[in-house]
């Protein structure tokens, strides 16, 4: 092959590979994003007693963890 023909081959391969990489990382995101919605769709059919039950309260911005042992139960009520 020629130092040409190499050279465009080469520049075309990666620009593939960016692509390919651009793809990727767009299909991670969607996964996440698409796992964080049925993990908050199955919270929200949980009453305010289950979601103590497995250590969480609801907020207005979504949920967080409960940590009665740290800082007593009277600020979580």
């Amino acid at each position: 092959m020629s130092y040409e023909i190499d050279t465009v081959f080469r520049s075309r391969a990666q620009s593939r590979s960016i692509v390919f990489t651009a793809l990727r990382i767009c299909a991670d995101e969607l996964r996440r994003y698409f796992r964080r919605r049925a993990t908050a769709r199955a919270l929200s059919h949980l009453n305010e007693e289950e979601l103590k039950d497995i250590g969480l309260m609801r907020t207005g911005q979504g949920y967080r963890e409960l940590h009665q042992n740290r800082y007593g139960a009277k600020l979580w009520k």
